[in-house]
C-alpha cells in the first residue's frame, strides 16, 4: 500500500507537459502542485463548481482532471493516515479490553470494519471521481487503490478473528464455527405478472452467429434469446444472486453507486441521488429504511450526505444505465460480450425517428461547419467515443446506409439493478440493444418505430428548471462519456430534448385496463398500435432493434445488462 500510495502522489505532483490539466491554471505546473499539495479540498471545490454545467460534455477537460487528482489526494491521505497505525491500535484495545463487545455484533458488518468512518470517505473521494467526473487518465490508479483497499480490509478481518481471544468459562464447549451462508441479494417479493401474452415475441434457443446476422440485418425486428449466456460467472460460479459476493465487491457495500428516485424519469419529482451501494440496497431493494448490511442504522452523515430525504418506503430506487462494470472492473469478468453484438448491423429504417435525427444532425452539422468537421465519414461522431470505419456485406446489402459508417468499437455496456416495480418509460434508443436478464424478471413491450407518432404520442422540447431534480435528457441521445455524468441538473429553464419519449404512461394502462376510456381520451389512438412482448427471465436475452420503441416494468427484483452498439 505505502508503495502505490508513493506512486500516485508522485504522479499527480509531476504531470505530463501534454496533460490537460495544466490548463486550469494557464499551464503553470508550479501553481497546480502547490494547491494539490497544501489545499486538495480548495482544489476539489473550484473544480467541483466548473463541473457543475449543463450539458456536461461543455464541461473542459482539465477541470475533470483537476477533480480527479483533488479527489485522489485527499482518499489517498487518508489511507497513509489511518492504515498503517490500524493493527497496532486494534491489537492493543484487545490486549486493555479483550472480551468487550465479543458478542455485540454479528462479526461481519460494515461496523466491525476498522475505522470505517475514513474509509467510507476515501471509498466516496474515489467513487466520486470516477462518477462525476469519469477519472481521466486516472481509472488504473484508482482501480488499483480499490484493489489494495479489498485485500486490506480482508486481511483485517482474519487478523481479527486470529487474534481475538475466546471468551468463554473454561468449563464450557467453545461455540461451533458458523457456517457461512449466501443471502440472497434480492427479496422474493413480485409485481404482477401478464396473464396472457397477446402477441409474444419469438424465441429462440442459442442461435447461430449466422442465424443471428440474418435476422439482424434481413428481418429487423425484436427476438428473444434463451441458452445463449448460461456459461457467464455472473450467473454460475459467481452469482449475481448472491448478497454476499456483492457486498464483497464493493467493500462491504461502501462503493458508491447513482439512483434514479422515483416511479419514472416523466414523472414530477423524478430526480437522482450518489449512495452507497448498502444504502441503496437496504433502503431501495429491500426497502428497510436507513440500515446497513448488518441492521444498524447508518450514522456515517458524509456518506450518505447524497441519499435523498424522508422516507425510503414511499420511493423506487433504480440503479438505472449505469457504467458500473467500468467503476467496479472486477465485476466486468463475470460476464462477456454476446459474439451478436460484433455483427454489423443496419441502419435505422427511412422515415423512423431515429434515421429523422440523424439526418437532422447531418444536415445542420453540414451547414454550419461544413464536410471538414464531420471525421470524413459522412455521419456525425460523437465526442469521446471510439469510432472505426466498416465496409462489409450488410453496407451493400441495406441502400438506405453510406458505404462507410462510423460505429463504436466496442459496444457500450449499462448495468440496471431495482426493486420489483421498476418502470422505464415507453422510448426509444438510438443503438441496436440486446438486453441480458442476469437475476430476476422483466415484462417487456415493444411497438415498431413505424408507428405513426398520432399512436405512440412523443414528447418534444421541455423546459425543466435547475428547482426539480431532473438531471436532463437521461435516456435520450447522448455522446458514450455522458452516461457517467447523469447528475449534472440544467440550468433553469433549459430545453431538453424529449422526442425520444412517449407521453403514454403505459403503466397506468397496464394495470388499469378498465379505464380503457380515459386513456383512449388522454391518447387517441394509441390502444389500435400494434405491439410485441415477452417477459424475460433470468438467463435470457432480448434483441431490441435500433429506433424500437420498448416499456419496460421490473416483475421481480434483479440485474440486467445492456450492450449497445451499431
Amino acid at each position: 500500500m505505502e508503495n502505490l500510495t508513493s506512486s500516485i502522489l508522485e504522479a499527480i505532483q509531476n504531470p505530463q507537459p501534454t496533460d490537460s490539466i495544466l490548463e486550469c491554471f494557464e499551464h503553470d505546473a508550479a501553481k497546480l502542485g502547490v494547491l494539490l499539495r497544501d489545499d486538495p479540498a480548495a482544489a476539489l471545490g473550484l473544480a467541483d463548481a466548473r463541473l457543475r454545467v449543463f450539458p456536461f460534455k461543455d464541461v473542459k477537460e482539465c477541470w475533470r482532471r483537476l477533480y480527479t487528482d483533488a479527489s485522489l489526494v485527499l482518499a489517498v491521505r487518508l489511507i497513509r493516515e489511518n492504515i498503517t497505525t490500524k493493527r497496532e491500535i486494534h491489537l492493543e484495545s484487545l490486549r486493555k479490553e479483550p472480551c468487550k463487545n465479543q458478542n455485540g455484533g454479528n462479526g461481519h458488518g460494515r461496523d466491525d470494519a476498522p475505522h470505517a468512518p475514513w474509509l467510507d470517505s476515501a471509498v466516496r473521494y474515489l467513487d466520486m471521481a470516477l462518477i462525476m467526473a469519469g477519472a481521466p487518465l486516472r481509472e488504473d490508479m484508482i482501480d488499483a487503490l480499490f484493489s489494495a483497499l479489498k485485500k486490506w480490509t480482508h486481511s483485517q478481518k482474519e487478523t481479527s478473528y486470529e487474534t481475538e481471544p475466546q471468551c468463554f468459562d473454561a468449563e464450557e464447549t467453545p461455540p461451533p464455527k458458523r457456517r457461512k451462508l449466501s443471502a440472497p441479494l434480492f427479496p422474493p417479493d413480485s409485481a404482477p405478472v401478464p396473464r396472457r401474452l397477446a402477441h409474444p415475441i419469438p424465441r429462440v434457443s442459442a442461435p447461430s452467429f449466422d442465424a443471428m446476422e440474418n435476422h439482424i440485418q434481413d428481418v429487423r425486428t425484436p427476438l428473444v434469446i434463451t441458452d445463449a449466456v448460461d456459461y457467464w460467472p455472473a450467473i454460475s460460479e459467481r452469482p449475481w444472486s448472491s448478497r454476499n459476493y456483492w457486498f464483497e465487491q464493493t467493500l462491504d457495500g461502501r462503493r458508491l453507486v447513482p439512483v434514479e428516485i422515483g416511479r419514472s424519469y416523466t414523472d414530477e419529482g423524478w430526480g437522482q441521488r450518489i449512495m452507497p451501494f448498502a444504502e441503496f440496497v437496504n433502503g431501495f431493494i429491500w426497502r428497510s429504511q436507513g440500515e446497513n448490511e448488518t441492521g444498524t442504522r447508518n450514522s456515517n452523515n458524509e456518506a450518505s450526505s447524497d441519499i435523498i430525504d424522508g422516507s425510503h418506503q414511499a420511493q423506487t430506487g433504480y440503479m438505472a444505465q449505469h457504467d458500473l462494470l467500468a467503476q467496479i472492473p472486477a465485476l466486468r469478468n463475470d460476464i462477456t460480450v454476446p459474439d451478436f453484438c460484433y455483427i454489423d448491423p443496419p441502419g435505422p429504417e427511412p422515415g423512423t425517428p431515429v434515421y429523422e435525427k440523424r439526418k437532422q444532425k447531418r444536415d445542420t452539422l453540414q451547414t454550419e461547419t461544413g464536410d471538414s468537421e464531420r471525421g470524413g465519414t459522412g455521419v456525425l461522431q460523437d465526442a469521446g467515443s471510439k469510432l472505426k470505419n466498416l465496409s462489409t456485406k450488410g453496407n451493400h446489402h441495406h441502400p438506405d446506409r453510406d458505404t462507410e459508417i462510423g460505429i463504436p468499437s466496442e459496444p457500450i455496456i449499462n448495468t440496471w439493478i431495482g426493486p420489483s416495480w421498476t418502470i422505464s418509460p415507453l422510448h426509444h434508443d438510438p443503438y441496436h440493444n440486446i438486453l441480458v436478464q442476469v437475476v430476476g424478471s422483466k415484462y417487456v413491450r415493444l411497438y415498431s418505430p413505424h408507428t405513426p407518432a398520432s399512436q405512440i404520442h412523443p414528447r418534444g422540447m421541455e423546459v425543466v428548471d435547475s428547482d426539480s431534480q431532473h438531471s436532463g435528457d437521461v435516456k435520450s441521445e447522448k455522446d458514450v462519456k455522458q452516461n457517467h455524468h447523469q447528475l449534472k441538473e440544467p440550468k433553469q429553464g433549459q430545453l431538453i430534448d424529449m422526442s425520444n419519449t412517449s407521453k403514454v404512461d403505459l403503466a397506468a394502462i397496464e394495470l388499469s385496463p378498465a379505464e380503457s376510456e380515459v386513456w383512449d381520451s388522454m391518447w387517441p389512438g394509441f390502444s389500435e398500435a400494434e405491439y410485441v412482448e415477452t417477459v424475460l427471465k433470468e438467463g435470457e436475452c432480448l434483441y431490441i432493434p435500433v429506433g424500437w420503441w420498448h416499456y419496460v416494468r421490473g416483475l421481480k427484483a434483479g440485474i440486467s445488462v445492456s450492450f449497445w452498439w451499431g
